[in-house]
This record gives C-alpha cells, sequence and structure tokens, in this order.
C-alpha cells in the first residue's frame, strides 16, 4: 500500500481507538495550542458609542489585500453601506505573520481591537463512533477565532456601557466588487435576519462573511458552544447541509456545521450577498 495513499490513511485510521469526544476533549486530545502572541484593547482606547456595526475581520491572508489593492473596494463596496468609518469598530484576529499586513484598514481603524492568534494542533488520534464523524478540524479552528472576537466584542461592549446592532464578520482576502447586500443601507436590513453568501443544498452557507444581528452573535459566532459532542451523527443534516464525507475520518464542512447551528436556532438566513474571494475559503 503506497504510504500516504486513501487506502494507507484508511487503515491507520481503522486502528485507532474509538472515542466521542467533548468540545473540551476535543481540543486536548488533539493537542490544540491557541498563541495569543499579542493583543490589546487598551484601556484609553475610545469608546465610540456611535459605532452600531462591530467587524470581526478574521482570517490569514492578508497579504492579498496589499497584493490586490482591495481598500478602494472595501471603502466604496461596504463602509459607504455600512455608515463610513464612524459607524464601525474594528476587531481584527490574524497569525503573526499577517501583522505587517494590515495597514489599510489599520490607517482607518487606528484603534482598532488587534489579536494574533495563532492555532495548531497534532493530527487526529482517534476516530469516532459509527455513523458519526468527527468535526473538520478548520472547522475548529475557525469556532476559536470567531469566539474570540465575540469575547473581546463583549468585552468592549460592557467597558463602554453600549450596545452594538450588528456584529458582521468577513475576511481579509475577499473582494468586494459590487455593492454590498444589494446596494441596500444598513437601516434598510431586517434586525430579525442574518445576511450571509450562498445558500445551497447540500451545502449550507458561506463563511468568509455574514452580517449578524447583534441578539444572534451568540448562535453564529459560539459554532461549536451548543454541540454535545464534535462527533457529529451522519443523521444530522437538513435541506441546506451536506451529506458526510464519505472519507469516514473526514466530517461536514465549517459551512454545514455552521448551517445546521442556524437552522436549529430558528435563524432566517437571507441570501443576498455576492462576494468574491482571492483564495478558497479554508485558509482560516
Amino acid at each position: 500500500i503506497p504510504p500516504g495513499s486513501r487506502l494507507d490513511k484508511f487503515f491507520a485510521w481503522r486502528f485507532l481507538p474509538e472515542k466521542e469526544l467533548t468540545a473540551n476533549e476535543f481540543a486536548v486530545f488533539l493537542d490544540i495550542r491557541t498563541t495569543h502572541v499579542e493583543g490589546h484593547t487598551s484601556p484609553q482606547r475610545s469608546c465610540n458609542k456611535n459605532a452600531s456595526v462591530a467587524v470581526c475581520m478574521i482570517g490569514t491572508n492578508w497579504e492579498s489585500r496589499e497584493q490586490y489593492n482591495l481598500a478602494p473596494f472595501y471603502k466604496k463596496n461596504v463602509l459607504a453601506y455600512l455608515g463610513g468609518t464612524t459607524n464601525v469598530d474594528m476587531y481584527f484576529n490574524y497569525g503573526s505573520s499577517d501583522r505587517e499586513h494590515e495597514n489599510d484598514l489599520g490607517e482607518m481603524w487606528p484603534q482598532a481591537d488587534r489579536i494574533v492568534q495563532n492555532v495548531s494542533f497534532t493530527d487526529y488520534r482517534f476516530r469516532c463512533p459509527r455513523n458519526t464523524r468527527p468535526l473538520q478540524r478548520n472547522g475548529y479552528a475557525l469556532s476559536l477565532r470567531l469566539e474570540s472576537c465575540l469575547r473581546r466584542v463583549q468585552a468592549q461592549e460592557e467597558r463602554c456601557g453600549h450596545r452594538y446592532q450588528w456584529v458582521m464578520r468577513d475576511r481579509p482576502d475577499v473582494y468586494h466588487d459590487e455593492p454590498v447586500f444589494g446596494g441596500r443601507f444598513i437601516k434598510d436590513l431586517d434586525p430579525n435576519k442574518i445576511y450571509a453568501p450562498c445558500l445551497w443544498k447540500d451545502w449550507g452557507v458561506c463563511d468568509p462573511f455574514a452580517m449578524v444581528p447583534r441578539r444572534y452573535a451568540q448562535a453564529y459566532y459560539n459554532l461549536t458552544a451548543t454541540m454535545p459532542t464534535l462527533c457529529i451523527p451522519n443523521s444530522l443534516t437538513t435541506e441546506y447541509t451536506c451529506k458526510p464525507d464519505e472519507l469516514p475520518w473526514e466530517g461536514p464542512m465549517p459551512e454545514c456545521i455552521l448551517t445546521m447551528q442556524l437552522i436549529k436556532a430558528g435563524i432566517d438566513l437571507v441570501d443576498t450577498i455576492r462576494i468574491a474571494g482571492e483564495r478558497h475559503l479554508y485558509n482560516l
């Protein structure tokens, strides 16, 4: 059997111990290492009580912003419809190698909340029970970044005595090539719906962007918080969630898990957003 082949991986997986893991056990078993290399929410950071939007700019492909000069498109097609920089507080979450590539957004938000979060883990050393699949590792890494950003948003709200109306999820390598929300302004959005791109059958919603009402932020940004186990039952699917991968050691994609959580929470999704990314969705 060729080393590293699908058959080789199958036999290696077949003899791993079987275990159903909670979220905390999953992190320990995979040797998750979340290193907060640097982060500042300065006590002197001003409180912008006029801001109705907190933007969680999460991802690691920041160099593409400079390479493709995405800043003008962001100003024209996103900020203009959010009410400008004064209506937005920015929260950065990136890897240590991306710190020097934030210049365009850093100039617009010099007091932005910044955190360098390096997420690493070892290979799987267990297999889930029959008829279940493990949450994909990139999905777990995404959940750590989302949850970290929401905690920092909540801390700023508590410190300033001010609650945002929306928490927007965005990625640095997303190319906003046309007006966001189909050209509607933030005041025209329904505060009872989450706006997210590409709601497809057997796929879910794409995860690089979403406009989330503050009241639903827990459902979106605490991706794994309400899941009793990270061994996902094969039967846990809906019209908009993808079927299990054919490989027994690979579970549903992050988009599927996200959609399952939102549907379970009874949240309406609106697919009215078109975005284009320089890279595929999995560069977390």
